[in-house]
């Protein structure tokens, strides 16, 4: 089975080949396994240890020659300055309130003020309260559901155990760990493994090592993919369970024994079922997959053609392949799967909501019930505005980064220019990846049009069913809602190229690396505005005095907008 054949022209799903061809698809080698240990490790050490700068260029000779430590900056919520490294950097100084109160008090960026505030008060809760508790003082309400947080839990909580364990600090472990680290290293951990799961999930669905390649690197070196995984917020979870779970059904689906199939299912219910109680997105992915499943079984056993009998424009011949994977009896398989795809989820939701009966909030299933009503009433009917706010149809043009975090005084002075230094955190993609990913997405029906190709198809219903719903809902969105439809937009680009390099050799080739070393490059141009590495202020704002390295802010036409309106094109 030629690489082309599967990823491009194979009529048939994935896994649809005759049995020996099929048993010769190689998915998996020692190769892989290089690729995806140097893949994790780039991963890792960008996310953990970032800022990474070389330090020479804002003091010469009086430090070492690369650093991850910022100076100066502040450490405490009244702003004294410090010196704060890698993943625990940076700090939010406090700002007063109408009576004096610091906000954020303990250091938290943009919407940490919640999320880990949440996963703290679920530990406390179990700790303090108990079922019986009126009123318990850790109780709150968020729309989002529970289990991404517990995550974020578990990194505050395993900080400050090892706090306690080998630096001898005293006091409860979420206490100890209830810090900038302690809140993000779970989450850089998750979005470290988005990586190498990308490379599985493209091996998977094409078996073509130059598309995993391309969508690894994509991923690895994306804006939004990289900061995410840097913020102590819940999103990069649920996109690590959608990856994870595309990549189970894939497995399913070319399962070689009744067994693995079986198997395969229930896995893949189980992961959809943390997914969801992660985030609601996961629904999406758990739809997409049900539809796919049924498409299945319905292409097995009916033709579908449109245009004139002797020449039709397009035909969804039935297939070769068993409609049910590996071909397990129909019984015993639609009963596992109503198992798999729906009580198992179903039961991982509703214990995910544990510390909240633990603490008394909740007392019945009534209680849960209502809450997921007031949750919904919420994202259906909130209205507000805010300036980083932006429609939906905005998002894959990079319109309108969210703001995340801003230092203006007292980082020092740029060595080489005289100015103060400036530090800023914007939610911005990586122009490069977004930018060309377009006309990627728009070329996909081509490909399932022109050549049946099975991983474009799953690629464009995923995109559609991670974007398009966002089209309804009526309250404020920002750009980082993009997030699930990001991962096939990335995707669909490692895929054209991909293709390219495959069919078009060599400039195709040539064309993948300029490609993919186009984007490294612009990752780093941006690198200081997903990190908050200290710049020039006129490095950051173009003007009379700007160098000719970056990140410069080219979009800045929404100044001075009052906030109802949309502040679109804007990067500042």
């Amino acid at each position: 089975m030629t690489e082309e054949r599967v990823g491009v022209l194979d009529p048939s799903e994935a896994g649809a080949a005759e049995p020996a061809e099929r048993a010769r698809t190689v998915y998996f080698d020692r190769w892989d396994s290089l690729v995806i240990l140097g893949f994790t490790v780039v991963a890792f050490v960008l996310r953990f240890y970032s800022p990474i700068m070389p330090d020479f260029f804002l003091h010469p000779f009086r430090g070492p020659a690369i650093t991850n430590c910022v100076s100066n900056t502040p450490i405490n919520a009244p702003g004294d300055p410090g010196t704060l490294c890698g993943l625990a950097y940076p700090f939010n100084r406090g700002y007063a309130d109408t009576n004096g109160v610091l906000s954020p008090p303990n250091g938290q960026v943009f919407d940490e003020i919640y999320f880990p505030v949440d996963a703290y008060n679920d530990v406390k809760g179990m700790e303090l309260c108990r079922p019986s508790t009126t009123d318990c003082k850790y109780n709150y309400f968020d729309p989002e559901p529970p289990l991404a947080k517990l995550m974020i839990a578990g990194g505050e909580w395993g900080y400050g155990w090892y706090r306690a364990t080998f630096q001898g600090a005293k006091g409860d472990f979420i206490d100890l760990g209830f810090n900038t680290f302690g809140w993000r290293i779970a989450v850089c951990i998750f979005g470290t493994l988005c990586v190498p799961l990308m490379y599985l999930f493209a091996r998977r669905l094409w078996p073509n090592r130059l598309f995993a390649i391309a969508a690894a690197t994509l991923v690895c070196f994306d804006g939004m993919f990289f900061l995410q995984s840097r913020i102590g917020m819940i999103d990069i979870f649920p996109i690590f369970f959608i990856l994870l779970a595309y990549t189970l059904f894939l497995v399913h689906i070319q399962s070689r024994t009744p067994a693995a199939s079986l198997v395969s299912l229930i896995v893949l219910g189980t992961i959809l079922g943390v997914g969801i109680a992660s985030k609601w997105i996961v629904l999406a992915a758990w739809a997409t997959i049900v539809l796919l499943l049924v498409a299945r079984v319905v292409r097995r056993y009916v033709d579908v053609h449109i245009g004139p009998a002797e020449n039709p424009i397009w035909s969804w011949g039935r297939g070769d392949s068993p409609a049910i994977p590996h071909g397990v009896y129909w019984p015993t398989y639609v009963a596992i799967a109503a198992i798999a795809l729906v009580a198992i989820p179903l039961a991982i939701y509703v214990e995910s909501w544990y510390p909240f009966f633990a603490r008394g909030q909740f007392h019945n299933l009534a209680d849960l019930i209502d809450y997921q009503v007031q949750s919904f009433r919420y994202h259906a009917t909130l209205n507000a505005t805010h300036p980083y706010g932006s429609p939906w149809w905005s998002w894959p043009f990079l319109s309108r980064p969210v703001l995340y975090y801003a230092e203006y005084t007292n980082l020092g002075i740029d060595h080489w220019s005289g100015e103060p230094l400036i530090a800023r955190i914007e939610n911005l993609g990586n122009p490069w990846i977004w930018w060309t990913s377009l006309p990627c997405v728009i070329s996909l029906p081509y490909f399932i049009v022109r050549h049946r190709s099975f991983p474009a198809t799953v690629i464009l219903l995923g995109f559609v069913t991670q974007y398009l719903p966002w089209s309804h809902i009526s309250r404020v969105l920002f750009m980082y809602h993009m997030f699930g439809g990001l991962i096939f937009m990335v995707m669909a680009l490692a895929f054209v190229l991909a293709h390219v390099a495959t069919n078009f050799r060599p400039i195709g080739r040539r064309v993948l690396v300029a490609h993919l070393g186009i984007t490294v490059a612009a990752f780093f141009y941006f690198y200081p505005l997903w990190t908050a590495l200290p710049i020039s202020l006129s490095a950051n704002d173009p003007g009379p005095g700007t160098p000719i390295w970056g990140p410069k802010m080219w979009l800045v036409n929404c100044k001075n907008l009052p906030p109802s309106e949309p502040q679109l094109w804007c990067w500042s």
